[in-house]
């Protein structure tokens, strides 16, 4: 069994895909549903129903079998809370696995599940919340998983993503993953702020007038994750953030949307965890940290809305 808590967009994108091949699977969702089924468009645009099993945490409060996997696909900054409100039901040893965009959950969750196998998890696969248990598929990329923690050694950790692999291309059991994520938390440093602010497509970033401005925060992050004993290179960065541009063309960011919609952002584990380890290791990120202030300027514009997956 594969429990997902949170029925956002890659929530529910890791739902369809696991029942589409008849994985056992149960997703947590944060508000009450009546619906059965889980509308999903896939990338050819084929338009499928499947039969879905939820629940809502307020009435059942409960993750429906103890030794089974725990995906938790909520936004960063709801990641404890939304673990802590399932913390009677989740079994030492049960392993959990963080996918969501930032840095620096994991670290907090160790101190509440210190026993727990705390895996590590990004991708790159990219889809649309239409509205509840609606979603549309509008990205292929590439899913690394890995331990946080040490090493269970009465438990095969690698093998429990295989479910995973069976259903995505590109899915990889990876020996390096704060690497991996380190990569991810830049490249979203890159995009995520900057097309929340503007309010553009992640494309609109190819535009010359982005160009300065996206070198600047790869210098700056560059040198903190230096410091932090990552040595990534300019310009395999550069190509990085290029070929996430193109690919994601068409597509909002998440921190775009929910600048749109007035919600709270992940910019506190993205930019703010950057500056963060900067402060830490006195580098100076005064882009970053522009940045940073001018998001939390407009979350705070209006009342935040809740997000009722």
């Amino acid at each position: 069994m594969i429990q997902i808590i949170g029925a956002g967009a890659i929530g529910c994108l890791w739902l369809a895909k696991l029942q589409q091949s008849n994985f056992a699977c149960h997703i947590v969702t944060r508000t009450k549903h009546q619906t059965t089924e889980l509308q999903f468009t896939n990338l050819q645009a084929e338009k499928i129903r499947l039969p879905i099993s939820h629940s809502h945490q307020l009435l059942h409060n409960t993750l429906i079998e103890q030794q089974s996997v725990i995906l938790v696909c909520v936004k960063a900054p709801n990641v404890l809370s939304a673990l802590l409100m399932q913390r009677p039901y989740i079994s030492t040893q049960q392993p959990i696995i963080l996918m969501h965009n930032g840095y620096g959950c994991a670290d907090e969750i160790l101190k509440h599940f210190p026993n727990n196998p705390i895996i590590s998890a990004t991708t790159a696969n990219a889809s649309l919340l239409n509205a509840p248990f609606n979603i549309t598929q509008t990205g292929n990329g590439a899913s690394y998983f890995g331990t946080f923690n040490c090493e269970n050694k009465k438990l095969d950790l690698a093998t429990l993503i295989k479910p995973f692999q069976a259903v995505m291309k590109d899915v990889h059991w990876c020996n390096d993953i704060a690497e991996k994520c380190w990569l991810k938390l830049i490249i979203n440093a890159a995009i995520n702020p900057l097309t929340a602010i503007h309010q553009i497509k992640n494309g609109a970033l190819q535009a010359s007038e982005f160009s300065l401005t996206i070198k600047a925060i790869i210098e700056e992050s560059l040198a903190i994750a230096k410091a932090e004993q990552f040595n990534f290179e300019l310009l395999s960065l550069q190509k990085s953030i290029n070929a996430v541009i193109e690919a994601t063309a068409p597509n909002y960011s998440s921190m775009n949307r929910d600048i749109f919609y007035r919600r709270e952002t992940e910019i506190e584990f993205i930019n703010g965890y950057l500056i963060k380890k900067a402060h830490q290791h006195n580098i100076e990120a005064p882009i970053l940290t522009n940045l940073y202030q001018q998001i939390k300027a407009l979350e705070y514009r209006s009342p935040t809305v809740v997000n009722n997956c």
